[in-house]
């Protein structure tokens, strides 16, 4: 290395201990490099092997036959996903994903559905479609429950979880008109629009920051390099989604609704409609308050899981666009709800009350068969007084996280969200009947937040890629998205 004009013993004896440690300076590069290069090979590999070591778990240890089942078909293919993952090469990218999407939720479920085998609350479904074709009713009486003692004779959803099981009602049996079929198409789609309405509510976000002024992206131009499809599809190969859509499903719909009511209510709609991108068109979409009532508004009317995203969502519009817009949320949600429960609550009150209210709360003879061992049951299960305890202790805990949301009101969709997860968390720890299934209602609901980004300068992969399909495009088009700024790379509309 030359020796340079600076004087001192500094200078000198920096470049003297540089020159001498040169190579080992190079050596410590190439071995970092090497060791980084191998642990990229290696990390994609990882999801997909604690993947398979769930599943396995769950055929080895579940005493359930449909949960062992879905354990076999999912260890084998979560493992095969793991190992063609090392195979990294630009064109196998997509293997390993496809491999656990057909290993762990298609041939599983085909097989589960050509054998019939499910959990009860599939049957459940099925039954109250075909009372309603066949007798007018949706639930069972009072007098008919206390008849036959059956525990799966109570039907805790609400009316419109019944459309699931219409097709098998109205068709017959066959793997098309299986509930969980539906219930994994519904939520796919709701999930990849919920996705898709937030990346494009984060890319306006960042033209507004570019140009000054509240604007609204109504396309990206470059959807082709984006899509919800493939993070739709990590979530819905993923034992979160899986394992639950396989063997049962009737959460899933609900929480897809959910997660789109969120995705609406974050939308900002004054500056003009969204699009999305839906095969090779691009189809107008509302947003708003409207939206997220009716997303709302069904979802609620299916199961009451769905009521505490109703409160929040609502206190979010009040705080954020004013009681107005906050008092349309709230007339379209109640809409929503008076169509699909008004009628069986005006004429099956009590068998509604009982079904959906007091047998979830254990205040039925018949005990409900969700008893995983979580607080609110053990202390369910001490005696009368301990259940009159639980039931206390879940009343309190629910007027308490009402009352956060009206004294710290959540101003962000990622706020009202994250406080939605904490809040269902708390409901099923403390619920005296409750099952560790439950927990898949705030476990996929963080899920999906953390696959949106949640501001225009997060470096999360979804926001990463708005911002690089538009910024691509933007430099090779000049119009890297349409919007109502005529600067900022946009077009006048």
């Amino acid at each position: 290395m030359p020796r340079t004009n600076r004087k001192g013993v500094t200078g000198l004896l920096g470049f003297r201990l540089m020159d001498r440690n040169a190579a080992a300076i190079r050596l410590g590069f190439r071995n970092f490099a090497e060791r980084t290069c191998y642990a990229r090979c290696w990390f994609p590999a990882l999801p997909y092997a604690a993947f398979a070591v769930f599943a396995a778990l769950v055929a080895l240890l579940s005493g359930e036959a449909a949960h062992r089942q879905w354990g076999t078909f999912a260890a084998v293919a979560y493992a095969g996903a793991a190992l063609a993952s090392l195979w990294g090469t630009a064109r196998a990218r997509q293997v390993p994903l496809m491999i656990a999407l057909t290993g762990a939720v298609l041939a599983p479920l085909g097989w589960l559905g050509s054998t019939g085998a499910a959990m009860p609350e599939v049957g459940v479904v099925e039954r109250s479609a075909a009372m309603l074709l066949h007798h007018g009713q949706l639930y069972q009486s009072s007098g008919a429950l206390a008849a036959s003692h059956q525990v799966y004779g109570y039907d805790p959803y609400l009316p419109l979880m019944m459309v699931f099981g219409l097709p098998r009602a109205l068709l017959g049996p066959g793997l098309a008109t299986d509930p969980r079929v539906w219930d994994g198409i519904v939520f796919a789609l709701l999930v990849a629009a919920a996705l898709s309405v937030a990346a494009l509510s984060v890319a306006a976000q960042r033209v507004t920051a570019q140009c000054g002024t509240p604007q609204r992206v109504t396309a990206l131009r470059s959807a082709g390099r984006w899509s919800a499809a493939r993070p739709t599809a990590l979530l819905v190969a993923s034992p979160l989604i899986a394992f639950p859509l396989t063997v049962s499903g009737n959460d899933l719909p609900v929480i897809g609704l959910i997660c789109l009511g969120l995705a609406f209510a974050f939308a900002d709609v004054s500056a003009g409609p969204m699009t999305v991108r839906f095969g090779a068109r691009f189809v107008a979409v509302p947003g708003g308050s409207a939206a997220a009532g009716v997303a709302l508004g069904a979802a609620a009317a299916m199961k009451a899981t769905a009521w505490p995203a109703l409160l929040i969502v609502g206190v979010l519009f009040a705080v954020r666009d004013g009681r107005r817009t906050a008092g349309h949320f709230a007339v379209t949600a109640l809409a929503v709800g008076a169509v699909a429960v008004g009628p069986v609550l005006a004429t099956e009150p009590v068998a509604l009350i009982q079904n959906t209210i007091m047998f979830p709360l254990g205040l039925t003879r018949t005990v409900s068969p969700a008893a995983s061992p979580l607080p609110g049951h053990l202390l369910a299960a001490t005696g009368p007084a301990g259940h009159a305890a639980a039931i206390a202790l879940l009343v309190m805990a629910a007027c308490v996280l009402a009352a956060v949301p009206l004294r710290r009101p959540p101003r962000t969709m990622a706020g009202a969200g994250w406080f939605l997860v904490l809040a269902l968390a708390v409901m099923f720890t403390l619920a005296p009947a409750t099952r560790w299934g439950y927990f898949v209602y705030p476990l996929t609901i963080g899920a999906w937040l953390l696959l949106i980004p949640q501001s225009p300068g997060t470096g999360t992969t979804m926001a990463s890629c708005v911002d690089r399909a538009i910024t691509t495009t933007a430099s090779v088009s000049g119009e890297g998205f349409s919007s109502r700024c005529g600067t900022c790379g946009g077009t006048q509309t």
